[in-house]
């Protein structure tokens, strides 16, 4: 059997993080389930109304827990980008199981002994707010910015000493603006991904000229101010539909014949890729490498 999913556990934390339990099986029961996140002993249940909890079997494919500080936790719902605290309402789908439903069976796990049913099911959750209108609630802040990462890629890219990998060149032609250029480069990357990855296109810090010049190559494109954060992604305010915010700097400065440069995107809390990159004029355009420095969230 497999065992239950637990995050990591500091040496300085006297009790162990809550168990993550999932329903391993394919069938997928389709009522409308909320409540409120709880923890009792080992296990996370699921609080759906006054005294009365259920023990929660998770059905969606990656969700785990993890340490916020040193006492306290969070589910990580990498499958939908969700970070759930204590104490959060929640609704989505699912259902409760029969009282005598094997556990052991459904989960593929041994029960820690101070979990226990009755059950429930749930996935494809989001947050609720029973005082909200159609109870969603207030978007959540951006997160906090965290050490420059643009200026630390920048920094590796003006250092002549490099000689780790290097993708193969590009050329931008037609575009004298470096930046516009780099703009070009990352939304090159992007503009074919399918699925999950498919969105609108927030340039960060860009003129009306900018976008205009883009969008004849890549369609309607946005500024950073018609995006904004929703339980953990990006999202186009207008519509509500999935967006990401696009990066690129540029730094010209000293003598050293290239820019250096930073872009990439930004599409959730949990998700970024960004790069460093050295940008040599060629013709009418910019040949753009970029070279085996990224950061990933």
């Amino acid at each position: 059997m497999d065992a239950p999913d637990i995050g990591e556990q500091p040496g300085s934390v006297e009790s162990p993080l809550p168990v993550i339990l999932k329903d391993r099986g394919t069938s997928r029961m389709e009522a409308l389930v909320s409540g409120r996140i709880t923890r009792a002993g080992s296990c996370i249940y699921l609080e759906h109304s006054p005294g009365q909890r259920s023990l929660i079997l998770w059905a969606d494919k990656d969700v785990q827990v993890a340490t916020l500080d040193e006492s306290d936790w969070l589910v990580n719902n990498y499958t939908s980008g969700l970070r759930i605290r204590e104490g959060e309402m929640v609704r989505g789908s699912g259902g409760f199981y029969p009282r005598d439903a094997d556990l052991v069976a459904l989960t593929g796990d041994e029960l820690p002994a101070d979990c226990a049913g009755p059950a429930v099911q749930i996935y494809e959750i989001a947050k609720y707010d029973p005082a909200k209108p159609n109870g969603i609630p207030d978007p959540p802040a951006p997160p906090p910015p965290g050490p420059s990462t643009d200026d630390m890629l920048l920094s590796q890219a003006f250092d002549e000493h490099w000689d780790g990998r290097r993708w193969p060149k590009r050329t931008i032609e037609g575009t004298a603006d470096p930046r516009e250029a780099m703009f070009t480069y990352v939304l090159q990357d992007y503009e074919r991904r399918e699925g999950d990855m498919h969105a609108h296109f927030c340039l960060r810090e860009s003129s009306d000229t900018t976008r205009a010049n883009l969008s004849r190559r890549f369609g309607q494109l946005f500024s950073d101010a018609d995006c904004s954060w929703n339980d953990g992604g990006v999202i186009l305010a207008r519509n509500g539909e999935k967006a990401m915010f696009i990066d690129a700097r540029i730094d010209c400065s000293g003598n050293r014949g290239f820019c250096a440069g930073f872009g990439g995107a930004t599409y959730g809390n949990l998700g970024a890729e960004h790069g460093a990159y050295r940008l040599r004029r060629r013709g009418d355009g910019w040949e753009i490498e970029k070279l085996g420095l990224s950061v990933v969230s």
